[in-house]
């Protein structure tokens, strides 16, 4: 059944009725290859009713200089006596003793016109010709004689052409379209509704309408390659059931030989230049297309408007990526390589995209020569640098197969190492011992002896770290480094990473074990993270590490050479207790690595953000982003640097007393290699909390104490990194020992200073467990102020029911149960275990209700900021004294303490319960921050100052020893 044909089949029956009247017609169908041109003429051919004589004939490529061949059959098929088309065949035949010259030639067109015009005077007839391209010039001469003879005859001639995007023999159209009785016929491609009334001849109709739109893009309307892809649907070929509605069809050998069908039909050279486009794609023009095949452009030209005759082909490329599959799949691989090798050089020489020329250097396969591994290794760092380390990784691999053990091979091995280290570090690391015959041979220079060392040392291979030292040490001291900068960074990189082998990298090259601030040159910059992490990490009293660490951010850009000195100055801000800067420079860099798609990026900052959660008291926020980080680098991704995500899990755990996935994190293996590096103290600290959570006192002291024989050894004071003191100081009081845990808690207040209100407030807390009653009310107001303002919601918490035990020792307890209550409020904040609001002396927070891990909770993305974001609305003098309320702090001591009235107190009170939409004390928010400052008025300072609190302190013990 014919599909959009209506309007040509009634054309066509317009002119058979004219013929059929006596005024004879000649016409000419033509339409692209498969365009249903023969079906149109047997169609209308089987239309004619009773009476009318139908002869069919046809060109054929294999009988095109086969003289008459397309004739013959016409001749045999006349209704007239067999004598007499006997007799003419014998003289096409030349049996009759005549040459098939151009006088016989034309004797034969005259004796076949008389035998039509015969024929004609008993019924109309209609000639059909199809492939008319095809049909040898003897045959042809025939034809056109026919037609200038049929004017007054009952005769319509219809022949039916391939349309080309130029003609083949364009004398025979020329001749037809002198005659006054011709008409042309174009037949189009099918629409979308024609494709679909198609595809209901073989579908359900519900089916049909649904999948039209695919099956006429992938085809573009050719009612041949509608047809194949029906046949090619899997499992119901009759019913595309399984195909999806947004899908495209499913593609077979139906399809890919009817698509090789209309190439080959399409014309001389068509399928060539169809298969040079193809493996072109994106890259074609005409130009190359000529250059790859050494064919005039006139040809490629022509073969082009073919092409886009037939629909398949948009300005350069193949309209639908099926169709140039179907294509490519046609060729045999050793020519598709050929192929793709001769197009990488043609788009080379025209000086196009160099990932093009990778493209097809990759798809060419085999060894590539000494150019293609030049453009390999640009196409790669052009690709990292778009963040496509997958399409790095893929040129790199194969310009690999044409390297030997040269420069060039170990830049290679480098390169490959860090695409894969960005895409997947368990990938990665797993390429670091392929660079050990580079080194074994000599062939590393000192900036890639000093990138090996990093990586075998983050891989925990100490023992080669050490060889790689010795080789760098040996090429420093004969002058030979001309990497100055790498050496640097690698040292400062040392300290605080291993300091064991930063001791040994200073005693080889004698250094002092002090690091000073270089000039800021763009590799100083990478040094000066490092320092700037080793000067926090040592407890460094000013402000200098985060200053650096902060110009540091500010003048790198996110890189593969410039990760680790970002990543640096973001553990410099956590570890000097500067959080909000932190997590205003961590959220950006990690935003920007997901849409990097950086996978190693984003684990290093989903570690920074879950480390910063952790330490806001964003309990399901640390976990997920510690998860994450573990989750998509992989445990052997993160080598030695694993202590710190699974530090987080495992403190989370335990402050949720989600012990099963503490027991999970502990069962983690880690590399024995962590425990002789700075990343094993948060480690150890996490490991003692959880023994201390569940009483085992002597482990988890033993812990405690093990990081505290490290970070002397290793110089790392840094009270936020691992405060051992006050964690062993917790123990010791269990132990019933708190003379021993005032004495850790004092020596942590000594080293701490003003720089970190986080642990000063620890210590002060634990020191107050130890005191009177009085003396211990007035210490836990000045820890929780200075918790109020770290930010640290788990540990004001602890200080709150500790404050709300002091309030209640002294039969205050009106105050008690308000500060209890808040304490509660933050538990629920923080999603801590626990359901009442006792605390016991060690910090563990302990409940009668069931506990809740973290998993259970929903989690609440930035808890803190949301918490005191209705705040904002209040002015710094209302915002100190709503945080002094909330504490318990009566109008009076509020009014003594910010040196103001009552009234004054009074009257703000009354502007924040409206501001704040509360009516109560006990709805203020209880994590309000103290440090707002007002221009000409001090800033609020604990109550008792350090030297003070030495005084309460001896006066205590005193009093102790007294007793």
């Amino acid at each position: 059944m014919l599909v959009e044909r209506r309007r040509e089949l009634g054309l066509l029956d317009t002119l058979f009725a004219e013929a059929d009247a006596g005024r004879g017609q000649v016409a000419l169908v033509d339409g692209v290859v498969a365009s249903g041109k023969t079906e149109l003429l047997r169609t209308f051919a089987e239309q004619r009713g009773d009476g009318v004589v139908t002869l069919a004939t046809g060109g054929a490529r294999s009988q095109r200089y086969r003289p008459f061949g397309s004739i013959r059959p016409l001749v045999s098929a006349l209704p007239l006596a067999s004598s007499r088309t006997e007799a003419l065949l014998r003289h096409l035949d030349g049996r009759d003793g005549n040459d098939p010259t151009a006088s016989h030639t034309f004797d034969v067109a005259h004796s076949l016109l008389q035998l039509v015009l015969e024929v004609s005077e008993n019924a109309p007839l209609l000639i059909t010709l199809d492939d008319a391209q095809h049909i040898d010039a003897q045959s042809m001469e025939c034809v056109l004689h026919i037609a200038n003879h049929i004017r007054s005859a009952r005769v319509m001639l219809l022949l039916a052409e391939a349309a080309y995007g130029g003609p083949i023999s364009s004398g025979y159209r020329i001749e037809l379209i002198r005659q006054a009785n011709f008409r042309r016929l174009s037949l189009a491609l099918l629409s979308p509704d024609g494709v679909k009334e198609l595809l209901e001849q073989h579908v359900d109709p519900s089916v049909a309408h649904q999948h039209a739109p695919a099956c006429h893009a992938v085809s573009a309307g050719n009612p041949l390659l509608v047809r194949a892809l029906v046949e090619d649907q899997p499992d119901e070929p009759h019913a595309m059931s399984v195909v999806g509605p947004q899908r495209s069809p499913s593609v077979g050998d139906t399809f890919r030989q009817a698509v090789m069908t209309c190439l080959e039909r399409s014309g001389h050279g068509v399928v060539d230049i169809a298969q040079a486009i193809a493996v072109l794609g994106r890259d074609c023009t005409v130009d190359r297309v000529g250059s790859l095949l050494g064919q005039r452009s006139t040809e490629v030209e022509r073969a082009f408007r073919t092409l886009r005759l037939a629909g398949c082909l948009g300005e350069r490329e193949f309209k639908d990526s099926l169709f140039r599959q179907a294509v490519l799949d046609s060729i045999e691989l050793t020519e598709l390589a050929r192929l793709h090798r001769s197009a990488a050089s043609v788009i080379h020489a025209a000086e196009a995209d160099i990932a093009s020329v990778a493209g097809h250097l990759v798809a060419a396969g085999g060894v590539p020569d000494e150019w293609a591994v030049t453009r390999l290794i640009e196409a790669a760092e052009a690709a990292l640098r778009a963040d496509a380390p997958d399409r790095a990784i893929e040129y790199l691999e194969h310009a690999l197969a044409g390297c030997g053990h040269d420069a060039t091979g170990t830049k290679l091995r480098l390169l490959l190492l860090g695409a894969h280290w960005r895409a997947n570090p368990s990938h990665g690391i797993r390429h670091v011992a392929k660079l050990s015959p580079h080194r074994y041979r000599g062939e590393l220079d000192v900036e890639q002896s000093a990138i090996l060392l990093r990586l075998l040392l983050w891989e925990g291979r100490i023992h080669e770290v050490r060889t790689v030292l010795d080789r760098l040490s040996e090429t420093c001291r004969s002058g030979q480094d001309t990497a100055g900068g790498s050496l640097e960074y690698t040292g400062a990189w040392l300290r605080h990473t291993c300091p064991e082998l930063a001791e040994r990298w200073a005693e080889l090259n004698g250094e002092s074990d002090t690091a000073t601030e270089p000039e800021p040159s763009p590799t100083s910059w990478w040094t000066k993270a490092s320092v700037a992490l080793h000067a926090v990490l040592t407890g460094t009293p000013d402000g200098s590490p985060a200053a650096n660490a902060e110009s540091v951010l500010q003048a790198t850009a996110l890189g593969d050479r410039t990760i680790e000195p970002v990543w640096h100055a973001l553990w410099t801000l956590i570890h000097a207790d500067r959080l909000d800067s932190a997590l205003q420079w961590c959220d950006p860099l990690l935003a920007e690595a997901k849409a990097r798609k950086a996978t190693w990026w984003e684990a290093m900052f989903s570690a920074c953000r879950a480390e910063i959660a952790l330490r806001y008291g964003e309990l399901p926020v640390a976990a997920r982003y510690a998860s994450r980080a573990l989750s998509i680098a992989g445990t052997e991704g993160w080598g030695i640097g694993i202590g710190q995500p699974l530090s987080v899990l495992m403190n989370v755990g335990t402050a949720t007393a989600d012990h099963d996935a503490v027991q999970d994190h502990l069962r983690q293996d880690v590399p024995a290699a962590m425990f002789r590096t700075g990343y094993c103290l948060p480690y150890l600290r996490a490991r003692g909390r959880y023994y201390l959570a569940n009483e085992w006192w002597d482990a988890a002291l033993e812990d405690f104490q093990h990081c505290g024989e490290l970070t002397a050894q290793w110089g790392f004071e840094a009270p936020a990194l691992a405060p051992w003191r006050t964690d062993a100081a917790e123990v010791y009081l269990r132990l019933g020992e708190p003379a021993r845990a005032r004495e850790l808690a004092e020596e942590q207040l000594d080293r701490v200073g003003k720089s970190s209100p986080r642990a000063r407030g620890v210590a002060l807390r634990i020191i107050a467990t130890t005191l009177d009653d009085v003396p211990r009310l007035r210490l836990l107001k000045d820890t929780v102020e200075l918790l109020q303002a770290s930010g640290d919601r788990l540990e004001l918490a602890h200080a709150l029911f500790e404050l709300s035990r002091a309030h209640q020792a002294l039969g205050q307890s009106a105050k008690a149960r308000m500060v209890s209550h808040r304490g509660s409020r933050l538990v629920q904040a923080c999603r801590m275990e626990t359901s009442c609001g006792e605390v016991e002396p060690s910090g563990k927070v302990a409940g009668r209700g069931r506990s809740r891990s973290v998993a259970s909770v929903p989690s609440s993305e930035a808890a803190r900021r949301t918490t005191t974001k209705p705040t904002a609305q209040l002015t710094p003098s209302e915002q100190r004294v709503a945080a002094l309320a909330a504490v318990g702090y009566t109008n009076r001591e509020i009014s003594a303490r910010l040196h103001i009235t009552v009234s004054t107190v009074e009257q703000h009170l009354t502007k924040i319960f409206r501001k704040l939409r509360v009516t109560r004390r006990t709805d203020l928010p209880a994590d309000l921050p103290l440090g707002v400052e007002e221009p000409g008025k001090p800033s609020v300072q604990p109550l008792l100052s350090p030297p003070t609190m030495q005084v309460a302190v001896k006066r205590r013990s005193m009093t102790a020893d007294t007793a």
